[in-house]
């Protein structure tokens, strides 16, 4: 159980982004969970960006509707011949964002905001970037904070990180990196720190805190990483999912501090309020099975899981058992 067979660890290929904005209210900000901000004023950005059908009401009918950065972001179709979701009827997304990043040093009135982008969706990187631009510019909630891009960052093949340019029409794109190798030495027992909160869904309804098991997200994991493979990787990752579950069911639960964090954003679309809260905090999962996981574990550090992914929620790291909880926030330390 002490190491994983190549041909059972998913591969795919992404890039993760780092940007700062500077904005003068950032104050009035703190303590907010940004996700849904930054995601719906992202989505106007991007396509007033690209659009030259004179932004209709909806991209319908429209003859480069297979060719749009826009759709492929956003409104992606599914394929017909898409056999993976049958019981998932929408494809998911090719982006997250991670806002409010607590681990980089900055002045007070600097927003960070963490993007993952996967597979093709690096292409149109310089775009998406644009577009994250303008969407600061264009000012975040329904107060429109400004704020203005600083500095863009991109993950290099190696784990370091570049400075793009970030001059208006001049951003570009990073190479993808494939995160699951090579694989380090995969332990029995680790801390899984939930950073933002966790949604996901047993029998229809939201587990909380006094529910969760290991089972019950690595559900959520494994699916997660065979859909995005499925889509956005070269080769779809297929593993025997019920025998990889029994295994977890085995993984034991330890020192958990797990609570449940309310949570709303506002809909435009639904003009109404959408409750979005989750299981933040953490616990020690330990058990042989962990090795045969671990290259899932590993990755889902960078896809998030659960509901919400692409607001930045679901967040979680990787650390070892002993980790204190004022490196809650210092990101992934088990690369």
């Amino acid at each position: 159980m002490g190491g994983v067979a190549a041909d059972t660890v998913p591969q795919l290929p992404l890039v993760r982004y780092r940007l700062r904005f500077r904005a003068e209210d950032a104050g009035a900000l703190e303590g907010r969970h940004l996700g849904s901000a930054w995601r719906g004023t992202f989505g106007h950005a991007l396509r007033r960006l690209v659009c030259i059908a004179g932004l209709p009401p909806t991209c319908d009918g429209c003859a480069l509707l297979e060719s749009c950065v826009y759709p492929r972001t956003f409104e992606k179709a599914t394929p017909p011949d898409a056999e993976k979701l049958r019981r998932y009827p929408n494809p998911p997304s090719p982006y997250v964002l991670a806002p409010a990043l607590k681990d980089w040093d900055a002045p007070d009135e600097t927003l960070n905001l963490g993007l993952t982008l996967f597979g093709q969706a690096n292409e149109d990187a310089p775009a998406i970037l644009q577009a994250l631009d303008g969407a600061g510019r264009q000012g975040l909630t329904r107060n429109r904070i400004e704020a203005d891009l600083v500095e863009t960052l991109a993950e290099t093949e190696t784990g370091d990180w570049e400075r793009l340019q970030h001059q208006r029409g001049s951003l570009r794109s990073a190479t993808p990196r494939i995160i699951a190798a090579p694989q380090p030495t995969a332990p029995t027992t680790i801390r899984l720190r939930l950073l933002s909160p966790l949604r996901i869904r047993r029998e229809g309804r939201y587990v909380r805190p006094q529910q969760f098991d290991f089972r019950a997200f690595a559900a959520n994991l494994l699916r997660r990483i065979s859909l995005l493979t499925y889509f956005f990787g070269e080769t779809p990752w297929e593993p025997d999912f019920a025998a990889l579950l029994r295994e977890a069911s085995d993984i034991r639960i330890e020192d958990p501090a797990l609570r449940w964090q309310d949570g709303a954003r506002h809909s435009s679309r639904q003009k109404a309020r959408i409750p979005m809260g989750g299981i933040v905090g953490s616990f020690v999962a330990s058990g042989p099975a962990i090795a045969t996981l671990w290259p899932c574990l590993r990755l889902g550090q960078w896809t998030h899981i659960g509901k919400g992914c692409t607001m930045g929620l679901g967040r979680y790291v990787l650390q070892s058992p002993d980790s204190r909880e004022d490196a809650a926030q210092a990101g992934p330390i088990l690369l």
